[in-house]
Formats: C-alpha cells, sequence, structure tokens
C-alpha cells in the first residue's frame, strides 16, 4: 500500500513539472512553492494546520490577482486536494474564499469569485477524517480555471509555510 501511494505521490510531482513547464504563463515567485504565480493570480500559503485529537486538517491560502481589473475566479473544488506526510490524499469538507463557503456535500462544481487587483482574499480548505498518522500537509493542490481559455483548467501545487 505505501510503495502504491509513493509511486502515485511521485507521477501527481512528475506531472505537475510537466504542466508547469507547458504552461507559458506559469511563473513561480520563489524556489520553494509556498508562493506560485499563475495566469496572474498569487498563491501563497499562509498555513497548514492538523488537528490529530479531530483528526481535520486547515489550509489558509493567500490569492491576490495581480492583473489591473477585478478578475473572476472558478475554482474547481472537486480538483482541491490536501496531501499529508504520509501520502494519503483528501477532498475538501469545506472551502471558504473571502464570504462564499462551499461543503462537499453541497454538491456544487465551482466556486466563484471576483478576485480585485492586489487584494488578498483568504482561501481557507479543511479536510475531515484525517489519518491518526498524519503530523503535517505537504501538498495543497488548487485546480482554477484559465482567464483566458473557458474550459482550461490550471493547477495550482502549493507546500509548505515560508520560514520568517
Amino acid at each position: 500500500m505505501r510503495k502504491t501511494s509513493l509511486l502515485t505521490f511521485i507521477v501527481i510531482l512528475f506531472v505537475t513539472g510537466i504542466t508547469f513547464a507547458q504552461n507559458e504563463n506559469t511563473v513561480a515567485a520563489s524556489q520553494d512553492s509556498s508562493v506560485v504565480m499563475i495566469d496572474g493570480v498569487r498563491f501563497e500559503t499562509v498555513q497548514l494546520i492538523i488537528d490529530s485529537t479531530a483528526r481535520t486538517a486547515t489550509v489558509e491560502l493567500s490569492l491576490t490577482s495581480l492583473k489591473e481589473r477585478p478578475r473572476e475566479l472558478k475554482i474547481n473544488v472537486y480538483g482541491i486536494q490536501l496531501v499529508d506526510n504520509e501520502r494519503n490524499a483528501y477532498y475538501f469538507s469545506t472551502a471558504t474564499l473571502g464570504r462564499v463557503l462551499m461543503r462537499f456535500e453541497d454538491r456544487q462544481n465551482y466556486l466563484h469569485y471576483l478576485l480585485q487587483p492586489d487584494t488578498p482574499a483568504k482561501l481557507t480548505i479543511t479536510a475531515e477524517n484525517i489519518s491518526k498518522d498524519a503530523v503535517g500537509i505537504q501538498v495543497v493542490k488548487v485546480v482554477f480555471e484559465d482567464s483566458e481559455e473557458e474550459g482550461r483548467f490550471l493547477d495550482a501545487y502549493l507546500t509548505g509555510v515560508p520560514e520568517p
């Protein structure tokens, strides 16, 4: 089971590398991936928390539009995943962007949000039933629609919080 999970994680990282290489709009903001800029949106990891007692994980990201005009952000909520240190992947239980709250059981595919230029919006993702052995979230995946090509979705992969 562990070998399969590790292989899956390696494949995800490989495909991510190919996706980043093929996407001309993708530019890493720093050498780590706690800050990523894709399609005019800056994704930044603010905090990653696992509550082992409640068996929940909470991830807080900051999303900022780098474009001069407001931009509609369309997130595919079923594409959101959290991967723990044991390489277990989890779907979201709730996702909150600004005042918009999505719950997994709502069965809505997309979260729509109007990002204002240079104004950070907080995206909080919660996952339940985290493994008892999980001590940290290693990777956060957010899938959102390309601003120039409707129906084309881009992936943002983020890791830990930058050190002070």
